[in-house]
Parts: structure tokens; sequence; C-alpha cells
């Protein structure tokens, strides 16, 4: 027969106190302090934000109030008569401004970049046995006549031709081109005056014009230039 004896006794067993009332107390006060402390910062937050709205509110009442001002004044003001006429005066300026570029633009008024530039033209065609006595330029560039004499008509064509090749004449078009016997002039020490039996010889150069129309071919520019002739 087999006896089992048991041998524990929980009476002896070591006891663990899991908490005490110390410890109790000491846990409770710590999430007291930590509770405090976050009361406290919200309502610091909660308290700077009051203010903060308080002052913006504040200032966008004062800036209606500035704004109600400002349009009453602005509803009071005339405007001022002279100030409305400087301004009409001044739109005038710029519409007549910007007809006149609007018209410089569109080309109508022919070239517009002065004589200048037909006399260096001119002056660069300088040839030997021919000279120029007038010339004549209307209508922006748009009516030219060259009038000159020459020593051999054969000279005219070849001086045509290199003023066409200028920039101030490129794309004019001459209508009209004449080389013709000057009449006699009157007697001088080289030539003598024109008797009964003996009339007075030609002299000795021909006379050319140039006109970019055929209505000018006749005119001669040394007669317009006379004073008291018909202009």
């Amino acid at each position: 027969m087999i006896r089992e004896i048991n041998l524990y006794n929980p009476a002896l067993a070591p006891k663990v106190e899991l908490f005490s009332g110390v410890a109790v107390l000491f846990a409770l006060a710590g999430v007291l302090a930590l509770s405090l402390l976050a009361w406290t910062g919200t309502g610091m937050q909660a308290a700077g934000a009051a203010l903060r709205e308080s002052a913006q509110a504040t200032q966008l009442a004062q800036a209606q109030a500035e704004v109600t001002r400002l349009a009453q004044q602005a509803a009071q003001r005339k405007p001022d008569a002279a100030v409305r006429e400087d301004l009409a005066r001044i739109d005038a300026l710029l519409a007549a401004r910007n007809q006149v570029m609007a018209t410089l633009d569109s080309g109508a008024l022919g070239d517009t970049g002065g004589v200048s530039e037909y006399f260096r033209a001119f002056a660069r065609q300088t040839t030997g046995g021919l000279w120029l006595t007038g010339f004549s330029i209307a209508g922006a560039g748009s009516q030219i006549v060259i009038q000159g004499r020459t020593l051999d008509a054969a000279l005219v064509p070849g001086f045509l031709a290199r003023l066409r090749d200028e920039d101030a004449l490129r794309g004019h078009s001459f209508e009209s081109l004449s080389v013709y016997q000057p009449p006699a002039a009157p007697g001088s020490q080289d030539k003598p005056a024109a008797s009964a039996d003996k009339p007075a010889a030609p002299p000795d150069y021909l006379e050319f014009r140039l006109a970019t129309s055929a209505r000018d071919q006749n005119r001669d520019l040394r007669e317009s230039a006379k004073p008291g002739a018909a202009q």
C-alpha cells in the first residue's frame, strides 16, 4: 500500500502585494497632476485664440469703417472740369497720333524718308558730260521730275539705269523721258548774236527731262523757280 504525502503548505508561501495603498495614492496624484497640466495648457491656448479672434474682428471692423468712409468721400467728390478738359485733349492728341502712325504704316503717303536720300543718290551718280539743272520731288516721292543737260544723248539711258539701282529711287517708274535740242540762246562773246543773214547757232549741249508722271514731261523747273512764276 502506497501513501502520498503533500508537503506543500499554502500558508508558508511568500505573499506578493500587487498594489499597496501608498502606491495607489502616488499613482492617483500623478494622474491628477498630468490632468491639471493638460487642462491648463488647453485653457491657455483657447484664451490666446480668443484674443486673436477678438483683435482680428476689431481690425476687420476698422477696415470696413474706413472703406465706408472712403466710399462716401468718393461719392461726394465732383470731377474737376479742368481735369476732364485736359483728359479729353490728351485723348484727342493720342487719337490723332495713332491716325498719323496708321497712315504712315499703310504707305498711303508714299516715301516719307525725306529728300536727303534723293540728294545723296543724285550726288553718287555724277557722270562726266552730264549734269543736272533742277529736280522736283512732290507727293512724298510719288512725283519726281529730273531736268539736266548732257553733251551726249547716249549718256541719259545709263544715268537713268543707275538711278533706278539707288535705294531712294528703287520702285519709282519714270513714265516720261525726253532729250531735245534747246533753242539758240542770245549772243555772247563765244557765240555772237544772230543777224538777218546768219541765224544764231544752237547750244552745243542737249537738254533732257525725266518724269514719273507723263503730265510733268513738259514742265520746265527753271520757269517755276523764277520770281512770280505760278506754282
